[in-house]
C-alpha cells in the first residue's frame, strides 16, 4: 500500500470542510490508495498529475495528486471544484 504525503495547499483546502465532508474526502482517498491508477493522467503542462473527481453533497471536486511508483508514495497536491482548477494547479507546481 501506498504512502501519502500531503502539500500545504491539500492541508489548506482540506481543513474548511465539514467534518462528514472530511469524512468522505478521507473514503475517496483510500481508493486512492488501494489503486493509485484511478485518477486521469494529465498532459501537457501537468504531466505526471492525476485528477480523480468524486461527489460530496452534489458538488463535484477534483483531487490531484501524483504517484511515485518507486519508494511506494502518493503526493496529494489540491481539492478544489472545477472552477480555474488546473489554471491554479498549473501555477502552484511552477
Amino acid at each position: 500500500m501506498y504512502q501519502l504525503k500531503t502539500l500545504p495547499k491539500f492541508e489548506r483546502h482540506f481543513k474548511r470542510f465539514y467534518p462528514k465532508e472530511q469524512n468522505i474526502i478521507r473514503e475517496e482517498i483510500r481508493k486512492i490508495r488501494g489503486n493509485p491508477a484511478i485518477g486521469a493522467l494529465k498532459k501537457g503542462a501537468l504531466s505526471n498529475v492525476r485528477v480523480y473527481k468524486f461527489k460530496v453533497r452534489n458538488q463535484l471536486y477534483l483531487l490531484a495528486y501524483e504517484q511515485d511508483s518507486g519508494r511506494k508514495i502518493i503526493y496529494l497536491y489540491a481539492i478544489a471544484t472545477h472552477e480555474n482548477f488546473y489554471s491554479a494547479l498549473q501555477r502552484y507546481l511552477k
